[in-house]
């Protein structure tokens, strides 16, 4: 990945450029110390005038209110323009002031639109930051400063601040009575400073010659080496996957993670301004000899199996197939935007159209219009994708019909990331725009145009949500990344959503692309969970699960791919590092999908270790089918007698009901346990099976909700906490204790007819 980099003939301004902006994913604003505005089109690379300001109007920073939807607001296009003389400018596209506002004493060093579109900030020489309404009435004084403040930027949820502070950064909050964050983050003045909309990250870059990313709570992530001159300007991707970071006749584009992809020296002087088109594959540079560079994203590559699509041209896709060494050149009418390949599709979308090239056939190509122009966010599943335009989402069948216009609660497309979205051929996953502790789940399997999302309450902050996408789709399973790192698993088709957490400290994970086996970077090391949910039992999910810790993995890796069996992982220094696993636990696991018990316990014996035998024990323990002589032979190679016991004495049950739900039980499934025993009208059997899990609330709860053994459960209570010399805290108990008389003796008789009962009816 790099930039294509074109400049025009001669320089359009007289003077240095200061600001660029982005009107439309075609075309840029750009000002400077001529104090002129022209526009300029990306693919002529022609400028025009649009206004010169009347008297001595030095621009400093130039921004477009952000489009919130995709569309424009009742306002129209608005720009903001600070200048040297502490002043700012509302313009319209023509270039006509709307409002000018006397703001700062000295210069304005930044301004910026929030990113909701309501309000704005100013930072200047003064050391002030303020915020305004969108129509330039000052609301506060957030910042008031010695040092002068270079670089300001919003958060994601435009709720905080990050600005600059001699050779610190700080992070305010706009809530009141809260203390800002504040660390050094240079050994030199901070000049510059970007924060990104979508991955919380922050870059940024000083007179030390360097520029570094953080987290949003000050924790450096990278730091680069010595560059010969300043770090004059920084900015993120719309995408958040890159960023772009400009000195003096230099121009380089990083990953997130910070390492650099390419490096270009163009004759440009200091490059004062960056700004990245809507889509993220362009972006403008205000240059100091005059000139306003633009740069196009190429040589984005994607890799499925053995295949590597790379993007040679504005135009020109290049597939290549690494078994036979043949090439296929694919061009395309207008500029590509997205590209994405999995499950042997090569999707691409440009301006207008989208195709869909099977990788069987590159001749003829699927190809359907696009409702509102450029794509902002493109997944794939195994049977269809996703795709999110400026005002519409639509799933899409590999043929190019529209499958479904999904719809959900507070729905709002420009708060949807990569990161906060989960498909598979069954289930589409969407965090709430307003809430981050929410998740939408939305069924596509039928009815899939009207089917009202169920909802599903986090306790904490969701960063990342993924979805396996293989096996029954009563089986799903939705992984959760909140922000305290922690990494939860959740059958989100079941009706009683049970959560379980499988991992703390997680960096990075992601599924298999075509078996439920997940990778995720754990503490700095690797960690392969081959049967995610044995998470109910730590000890099984261990004993199930790779390890790989190594100096070869450097600091902070990142999860880059999982296919087959080989995961690939992105280093600190942009290198990949491809890690082999077994290949026997997934043989296991399509055996045991297709009902081929016999074959998954060969697999078993061939492999004849630890790992493969507890993934069998814990895929037997929750299939529906009766497979306890299997689980007892699993359990028994990896030394679990305990739970060899249990299936001894399930197998003694007197009913196949009960015996399906202690497998249930054992397989970590206390609901469906629980489900099961109810539906087959075996209620004290499930406020027993409660009171075994010490699950006492709950068994009160059945109890009262069936109005039957409601003293047994009072008694049971007591009895336990006799034994452990304790007394009774729980006011659901008390109170029931004051009106319920508790027999001892005819209680005993009736858990004791219970039992008979339970012997006659088998």
């Amino acid at each position: 990945m790099k930039f294509k980099i074109t400049l025009a003939d001669r320089p359009s301004h007289k003077a240095p450029v200061t600001c660029v902006g982005w009107s439309s994913t075609e075309e840029v604003y750009s000002s400077g110390d001529d104090c002129t505005i022209l526009s300029w089109s990306v693919s002529t690379n022609q400028s025009a005038k649009v206004t010169k300001f009347p008297g001595e109007v030095y621009p400093t920073d130039l921004h477009f209110l952000p489009r919130i939807g995709g569309s424009l607001s009742k306002h129209g296009d608005l720009i903001l323009i600070t200048a040297v003389d502490g002043k700012f400018h509302i313009l319209n596209k023509a270039g006509r002031i709307e409002r000018s506002v006397e703001a700062h004493t000295g210069a304005i060093l930044a301004g910026q639109w929030g990113n909701d579109g309501t309000s704005l900030l100013t930072a200047g020489e003064d050391g002030m930051i303020k915020i305004w309404s969108r129509s330039g009435m000052l609301r506060s004084t957030v910042v008031t400063s010695e040092c002068s403040v270079y670089g300001a930027s919003w958060s994601p949820d435009s709720q905080a601040i990050a600005y600059t502070q001699g050779k610190c950064i700080v992070v305010k909050q706009l809530a009141p009575n809260t203390k800002p964050l504040k660390w050094k983050a240079h050994d030199a003045i901070v000049l510059c400073l970007a924060w990104s909309s979508v991955n919380e990250l922050i870059v940024s870059g000083g007179e030390d010659c360097k520029y570094r990313v953080w987290d949003s709570q000050g924790r450096l992530m990278f730091s680069s080496g010595f560059h010969g001159n300043h770090i004059q300007s920084v900015a993120w991707s719309p995408t958040g996957d890159l960023f772009a970071v400009a000195t003096y006749n230099t121009l380089r584009l990083c990953d997130y993670l910070g390492w650099s992809r390419s490096l270009d020296k163009p004759n440009t002087g200091c490059i004062y301004k960056l700004a990245w088109s809507a889509d993220g594959t362009q972006l403008a540079g205000a240059c100091a000899n005059g000139q306003v560079l633009f740069a196009h994203v190429v040589e984005r590559e994607v890799q499925y199996e053995n295949f590597v699509a790379l993007i040679k041209e504005k135009k020109l896709v290049v597939v290549k197939n690494i078994l036979d060494d043949t090439e296929e050149q694919l061009e395309l009418p207008e500029r590509i935007i997205q590209l994405a390949m999995k499950y042997s599709h090569l999707v691409i979308t440009t301006p207008s159209q989208c195709y869909i090239y099977n990788t069987n056939n590159w001749n003829t190509p699927a190809i359907f219009d696009l409702k509102d122009g450029s794509v902002i966010l493109l997944l794939l599943a195994e049977k269809h994708m996703f795709l999110i335009e400026k005002n519409s989402a639509s799933i899409y069948n590999y043929q190019g019909r529209l499958v479904a216009s999904p719809r959900w609660p507070n729905m709002r497309l420009d708060h949807v990331q990569a990161s906060t979205v989960a498909l598979s051929s069954d289930t589409l996953v969407v965090r709430d725009a307003g809430d981050p502790k929410l998740i939408h789940i939305i069924d596509l399997s039928n009815n899939r145009t009207s089917s009202e999302p169920t909802q599903f309450q986090h306790n904490t902050p969701i960063i990342q949500l993924s979805m396996d996408q293989w096996g029954d789709p009563a089986s799903r399973n939705l992984a959760i990344l909140d922000r305290t790192r922690d990494l939860f698993l959740i059958n989100i088709r079941s009706p009683n959503k049970t959560i379980n957490k499988l991992g703390r400290k997680i960096d990075s994970f992601k599924w298999n692309a075509t078996e439920n086996i997940m990778a995720a970077v754990q503490d700095a090391k690797l960690v392969v969970w081959y049967c995610p949910t044995a998470c109910f039992n730590p000890k099984l999910l261990r004993m199930s699960s790779f390890h790989f810790d190594s100096t070869e993995l450097s600091s902070n890796p990142q999860i880059n791919d999982f296919v087959g069996n080989s995961v690939s992982v992105r280093r600190a220094d942009g290198s990949l590092l491809n890690v082999p696993i077994s290949p026997f636990p997934s043989l296991i696991q399509r055996a045991v999908m297709d009902n081929r018990w016999s074959d998954a316990i060969n697999y078993c014996r061939t492999a004849n270790n630890e790992t493969t035998w507890t993934c069998l024990a814990v895929l037997a323990t929750q299939a529906s089918a009766f497979t306890m002589d299997i689980a007892e032979e699993a359990f028994a190679n990896v030394n679990q007698y305990d739970k060899v016991y249990f299936l001894q004495h399930i197998k003694n049950l007197p009913s196949k009901i009960e015996q399906r739900a202690q497998m249930a039980l054992l397989g970590g499934k206390n609901l469906e346990a629980e489900s099961t025993l109810l539906h087959n009208g075996m209620v004290f059997q499930a406020i027993y099976m409660n009171i075994n899990l010490y699950d006492w609330n709950r068994a009160l709860d059945l109890a009262i909700k069936h109005k039957t053994h409601i003293d047994t459960v009072l008694y049971l209570r007591e009895k336990y906490l006799d034994g452990l010399g304790k007394q009774e805290n729980n006011n659901k108990f008390v109170t029931l204790r004051e009106s319920v008389t508790i027999d001892k003796d005819k209680i005993e008789e009736k858990i004791k007819l219970e039992f008979q009962r339970r012997k006659l009816s088998s």
